[in-house]
């Protein structure tokens, strides 16, 4: 079948033969300045009156507007990070990364500030009830959250797939139950094999499905790390978790071992601030500090995974928590709005790169130079933005107001059932309508 052919690289318009040439393309392609292009005209769109459907209705008093703001950009990064990942796949038949300073790093520092959002927000929670929280509630929520989206991205892939065999049995049916288990299991299970016998199954979602067995690791572990929070030892817990994250980093080889530290970043940096420890500057000056950090970590930097920059990122995450805005960018309502539909931006982002990239015509015109690459990355980051905020008005939103329902009705029922009253109780109330009735 056609459909089951390799995707095989087109001629590149510039002759591979020629090292010039070849060094003035990759100088083009991995310039900065498309990046922040691309991320100006996205902003432009969100400003359009045509997206208000994805603002919240009414404002959320316990939510972190720098955070929200800072999410969009985050999973925006991510999808770019693949994007050029893609080029190579497209171009040469490689799927790596580019050795540049800047882009190598960049989908790392994306994912491991998502993971400090995680534990900031979540150790906040648990901080603000003394480490006793609606455990049904907070579970719930994370379930109504995060599985809607991601059983239809899943779902999604498999049309795909199916589209892309024909329609037909490639496998044995057993196998593909099996292989399809998996990827429905709510990202809980990230060994993820080939659906029906195509091998780029995993491509279609660009494998970001990985980072979400973690975060659920991560739920289920504050059933144990609130004890800290019960014994009012949050910061200490917090500050040797995270020298002890940045041990097991300069004692191993995988860079799995940053993840820990991550979360370790977001855990300090709730404990801090709930403690009151904050810098007492004007939120221009952490700007100034948080974009300073991050710089210094791009300028050398090849990798996420380092104690250095891990520890730099940390110091941005901890800055922007405490109010640095990025001198007023992550309060635009464009970045607002951006930030709402994060999570589909970020779970969808394969799926406009895999279908527009398949199509031959678009895949030829792309390849054609930076300035045509650049420009095929913009329409399908417009096109993955428009879908997420069409998602997360259809499927987001409305489970998450499940969810909340959800826990709502089962509070109440926790009221109803409560053992009789003491006599004590009884009689103090018999007193209290005496009192009234004098």
């Amino acid at each position: 079948m056609p459909a089951l052919e390799p995707l095989k690289s087109l001629p590149i318009h510039v002759d591979s033969s020629a090292p010039i040439l070849r060094k003035i393309w990759d100088m083009g392609l991995y310039n900065i300045a498309p990046y922040f292009v691309v991320m100006a005209a996205l902003c432009c769109l969100f400003a359009l009156p045509l997206f208000r459907f994805v603002d919240t209705v009414g404002g959320d008093s316990g939510r972190v507007v720098t955070i929200d703001g800072l999410r969009g950009f985050l999973a925006l990064s991510v999808m770019i990070y693949h994007g050029l990942i893609s080029y190579n796949y497209q171009a040469n038949g490689q799927w790596i990364a580019s050795d540049s300073l800047f882009y190598r790093p960049l989908g790392g520092v994306a994912v491991m500030l998502f993971f400090m959002i995680t534990a900031y927000l979540f150790w906040t929670r648990l901080l603000k009830r003394d480490g006793r929280p609606d455990w049904k509630g907070l579970y719930i929520g994370r379930l109504f959250r995060i599985g809607p989206l991601y059983v239809f991205s899943i779902l999604a892939m498999t049309l795909i797939v199916f589209w892309r065999t024909g329609f037909e049995l490639r496998e044995p049916l057993d196998s593909m139950v099996s292989n399809l288990g998996r990827w429905f299991a709510l990202g809980l299970n990230d060994d993820m094999k080939p659906i029906n016998g195509f091998p780029w199954t995993i491509f279609i979602l660009m494998g970001v499905t990985w980072s979400i067995k973690y975060e659920w690791w991560f739920y289920f572990s504050l059933i144990i790390t609130a004890i800290f929070i019960q014994l009012r030892m949050h910061l200490t817990f917090a500050v040797v978790g995270l020298a002890a994250s940045f041990a097991l980093i300069l004692t191993t080889q995988s860079d799995l071992w940053c993840l820990p530290a991550a979360f370790f970043c977001g855990i300090l940096t709730a404990s801090l601030l709930h403690e009151g420890i904050k810098p007492r500057l004007s939120a221009n000056w952490m700007s100034i500090m948080a974009l300073t950090a991050l710089a210094i970590m791009f300028s050398f930097a090849r990798t996420h995974a380092g104690v250095i920059q891990i520890a730099l990122i940390g110091i941005a995450f901890y800055l922007i928590c405490s109010g640095a805005d990025l001198f007023g960018l992550l309060l635009l309502r464009p970045a607002q709005r951006m930030g709402h539909i994060s999570y589909g931006i970020y779970l969808l982002q394969g799926i406009p790169l895999t279908l527009l990239f398949w199509h031959a015509p678009f895949k030829a015109w792309a390849l054609f130079s930076p300035t045509h690459y650049w420009t095929a990355l913009l329409i399908c980051a417009a096109v993955l933005c428009v879908a997420a905020s069409i998602t997360f008005a259809a499927i987001e939103r409305p489970f998450i107001e499940l969810g909340k329902s959800l826990t709502r009705i089962g509070k109440r029922d926790a009221v109803k059932i409560e053992p009789t009253q003491s006599p004590q109780s009884v009689g103090s109330m018999m007193n209290k309508n005496q009192k009234y009735k004098r």
